[in-house]
């Protein structure tokens, strides 16, 4: 049975993703704009859920990997003529490159998790305000980027990213590295004593959270045409990831996917239906459902889910109880 659950949600998955895949060919360019976005958030969201959900280490910060991508690829492409291609791996590593230089120092010290998230948060800050300060970033005027032919290649891109970070989360949520990850969340001084290498275990899937962020920005900076210090360094971003992930579920697979999903399509919604109290109305929904469920929408199904199950069998086991 399940043998055969898997395979359905395989199926399942499968269908899903050859469905989005043919909107190029006929979705309106509103569609495709949506569905691009929505890819974006799917990564980011499972990008910060591997390190947040795994480890208990809140990277509030994490946009910064976005924005570094971004404005690498920018560079690479409009000052010295590099292939989109290798642009886009440039960003990519960067974004590692950056990530390396912070875990190093702060992880290995087993930095506590509070000034763990001042201190990634302030790193976006501090990146910020120097790409605002030198001309020859950008300053503040910002990154035009030269059009695209082919939109739906970042379309592609960014809906491949979103199926490898989600892939990449359930080998990590069954691999014994992902044990390790969560032996860290529980009790990081306990994982290290039993022979858990924790330093090693927290640096690399911080470089792999790092680095899914870069790619994605070197994607939407080109599908933006223009970026600048404001939009590429937003904290916003950053904020999104980690709301998006404890509203659809922290430290789970799909929690992260239910989550970017639910709420793009909550937020379009609101934006047309309510425009002057979207943010006041959605803000709200994601209070209630984190004060009602801290697992969130995959707590909530879970509880579903189990409910069911007793009402099915509860009355095979009252029968057993008379007999």
């Amino acid at each position: 049975m399940t043998d055969r659950c898997r395979a359905l949600g395989w199926a399942v998955a499968a269908a899903v993703v050859a469905s989005l895949a043919v909107i190029p060919a006929g979705g309106t360019q509103y569609v495709r704009s949506f569905f691009l976005l929505l890819f974006m958030y799917v990564t980011l969201a499972q990008s910060w859920n591997m390190i947040s959900g795994y480890t208990g280490y809140l990277s509030f910060g994490h946009g910064v990997f976005f924005g570094i991508g971004a404005y690498t690829a920018a560079h690479l492409v409009t000052k010295f003529g590099w292939p989109f291609p290798l642009a886009l791996l440039a960003a990519g590593g960067m974004a590692v490159l950056a990530a390396l230089l912070l875990g190093v120092v702060f992880m290995r010290v087993r930095i506590r998790v509070a000034y763990f998230s001042i201190t990634a948060l302030g790193l976006n800050e501090i990146v910020k305000t120097l790409v605002v300060n030198n001309e020859w970033l950008g300053s503040s005027h910002g990154l035009t980027l030269p059009p695209l032919p082919y939109q739906w290649v970042l379309f592609y891109l960014l809906l491949a990213f979103a199926a490898a970070s989600t892939l990449l989360m359930r080998w990590v949520d069954r691999a014994p590295f992902g044990l390790g990850l969560k032996a860290i969340l529980q009790d990081e001084e306990a994982a290290e004593v039993n022979g858990v290498p924790t330093f090693r275990l927290k640096l690399l899937v911080f470089l792999v959270s790092a680095f899914f962020p870069g790619i994605t920005g070197a994607v939407i900076a080109w599908h933006w045409s223009y970026i600048d210090p404001y939009m590429a360094f937003d904290l916003v971003i950053s904020f999104d990831m980690a709301v998006m992930t404890v509203f659809g579920g922290i430290g789970t697979v799909w929690g992260p996917v239910l989550g970017a999903t639910l709420m793009g399509i909550l937020t379009e919604t609101l934006w047309v239906k309510v425009p002057n109290l979207h943010g006041l109305i959605f803000g709200a929904l994601v209070v209630a459902i984190v004060v009602i469920s801290p697992g969130g929408l995959m707590e909530i199904g879970d509880r579903v889910r189990r409910s069911v199950a007793v009402r099915r069998w509860w009355p095979l086991v009252r029968e057993g109880e008379s007999v």
